[in-house]
C-alpha cells in the first residue's frame, strides 16, 4: 500500500481528514491549486461558496485522472476560502459529498481562511499532493 493512513489516540477524527499519513509510493503527484475557473477563464459561481467548491473539487478530480492517480491517493490537501465563516465548511463539505460521494479523500488536510485568491470574485481554491506506487 502505498498511504498508510493514522489516527493518534487523543485527536480529533474529523470526516475526510487523516491526522497522520505515512507515503511508501515511488511517484508523488504535486497539483496547483485547483480554481473554480472553465478552460477559457470564466468564474464558476461569483460569491457562491457551494458552486465555486463544486467546481474546484471537479477540477482535482481531473488532474487526478490525468496522473493516473485516484482520490484514494491523496496524501495532502490545502484549501483556502475568502471569508471563512459558520457557513463555509458546510458548503465545503457539501460540495466534496457531491463530488466525491461519501468516499471522501482521506487525506491530511489544512484550511486556510485568506482575504483573496487569484481571480476577483473567487473565494475557493485547493491544492493537494498524491502518492502513487
Amino acid at each position: 500500500m502505498t498511504l498508510t493512513r493514522l489516527q493518534p489516540p487523543g485527536l480529533l477524527e474529523v470526516p475526510g481528514l487523516t491526522q497522520v499519513i505515512l507515503a511508501t509510493g515511488t511517484c508523488h503527484v504535486y497539483i496547483s491549486g485547483q480554481t473554480p475557473l472553465t478552460a477559457d477563464g470564466t468564474l464558476i459561481g461569483e460569491g457562491n461558496l457551494l458552486a465555486q467548491a463544486t467546481a474546484v473539487f471537479t477540477n482535482l478530480l481531473t488532474c487526478l485522472d490525468a496522473a493516473g492517480a485516484q482520490v484514494a491517493d491523496l496524501a495532502r490537501t490545502t484549501m483556502y476560502v475568502v471569508d471563512y465563516g459558520p457557513d463555509a465548511l458546510d458548503a465545503i463539505y457539501t460540495a466534496a459529498f457531491e463530488v466525491f460521494g461519501h468516499d471522501l479523500p482521506s487525506a491530511t488536510s489544512t484550511l486556510v481562511g485568506v482575504s483573496a485568491l487569484f481571480h476577483e470574485g473567487q473565494r475557493f481554491e485547493v491544492d493537494a499532493i498524491a502518492v502513487l506506487d
